[in-house]
């Protein structure tokens, strides 16, 4: 293992491994919950933005800051031509502060669930709400414990695309409810040669419980619990849940 992230070994194939996701409904599911939740909302931080598939949809409609941790998906993200004008910032989740406040923010495809300690979890809601302007919505996505459990465990999957493949390894350890994915990259060279990289990261599934623990500990109060981005009933089985917390607001689920 070289200790890289498994997103910066993923970052020039990321999208090529995740074409079926359906970026446009979810970003048409964001933009409703923050109409619903969030009141007039022009300006809006993606949390772990990635290569900023959904920023790049989000500042068609929103003046948008981003932040990453990962470099190389940060270079990924900007060379996007939807995303000239949004503010990069490359920084921890758990701890990072804006020049001045926004009216939103987001964070998608699990981004959350890679906070495998309570402690994180709360570091992380309290700078969104530092961030956040009074009674401003915080709208993401965390994988549950069904999902690490039942899909993920200890299974290996591979992906594989026109030039590229990725092995990715998982290892659950069912007391702390945390994988840990252990993901090898092969590409294409225009030579013919194929390249290799490799990269580990763990994510861990929380309960809505938990989740909404965190969130008042961070002086938020949970409007929503939905299953999916299809925003549904949640059920024993539902592998995404979806939150919308309002800073200063009451809990309503």
């Amino acid at each position: 293992m070289s200790g890289r992230s498994c997103y910066d070994a993923l970052s020039s194939v990321y999208d090529v491994l995740n074409g079926d996701v359906d970026y446009d409904g979810i970003a048409g599911a964001v933009g409703s919950l923050l109409s619903r939740y969030g009141g007039e909302v022009r300006s809006v931080l993606d949390l772990g933005c990635g290569t900023g598939p959904l920023t790049e949809r989000l500042a068609g409609r929103y003046s948008v800051t981003a932040l990453d941790v990962s470099s190389d998906m940060l270079a990924a993200a900007a060379a996007r031509s939807g995303c000239r004008n949004v503010f990069f910032i490359r920084g921890d989740m758990r701890r990072f502060r804006l020049i001045g406040a926004v009216d939103a923010a987001v964070s998608t495809q699990d981004s959350i669930s890679h906070l495998t300690r309570r402690e994180d979890l709360v570091r992380c809601f309290s700078s969104v709400a530092e961030a956040l302007r009074p009674g401003g919505a915080f709208v993401f996505d965390v994988n549950t414990e069904y999902r690490m459990r039942e899909i993920y465990g200890d299974n290996t999957f591979v992906l594989e695309e026109d030039g590229v493949a990725a092995v990715w390894r998982n290892e659950y350890d069912a007391k702390s409810k945390r994988v840990t994915f252990r993901v090898t990259v092969f590409k294409e060279t225009p030579s013919g040669l194929w390249e290799r990289d490799d990269g580990e990261t763990r994510e861990r599934g929380w309960s809505v419980r938990s989740i909404r623990s965190a969130l008042a500990g961070a002086g938020f109060g949970t409007a929503l619990v939905a299953s999916a981005w299809d925003l549904g009933e949640p059920t024993e089985t539902t592998e995404r849940l979806v939150f919308v917390a309002v800073k200063g607001g009451k809990t309503d689920v």
